[in-house]
């Protein structure tokens, strides 16, 4: 047979009595704590590695401040003209352009231009 100590013998029921109570009376608000520690350090062995992920970058956020800073070179997708849906357009379109060159963005004026059957 096992040779378990006196000591182990006497100090079980004890333990298992104290794992009980805390247990018991330990999730309760306003538990001392000395009963609250084993919920305690539970919840930090068994929970802890489902934390919310920390926030994504804002990657278009990144990617605009590349190109005003002309850190990335682009083609452009259209060519530098401006069509604009008003027939006969008189208007003008103004570039915004940053420090070092790089376009930003277009902006069209539309005004309909006159026909030569227009008359006031």
């Amino acid at each position: 047979m096992l040779d378990i100590p006196a000591a182990v013998l006497a100090g079980a029921p004890a333990a298992v009595a104290y794992g009980i109570t805390a247990a018991a009376y330990g999730g309760r608000p306003g538990a001392p704590a000395w009963l609250r520690w084993p919920l305690t350090a539970w919840d930090v062995l068994a929970y802890s590695w489902r934390r919310p992920a920390p926030p994504r970058p804002d990657y278009a956020r990144i990617a605009q401040l590349e190109r005003q800073l002309g850190l990335v070179e682009e083609r452009p997708i259209r060519p530098h003209r401006t069509v604009c849906l008003t027939k006969n357009c008189a208007g003008d379109t103004e570039e915004l352009r940053t420090w070092s060159s790089q376009l930003i963005r277009r902006i069209h004026h539309c005004q309909p231009g006159t026909t030569e059957g227009d008359q006031p």
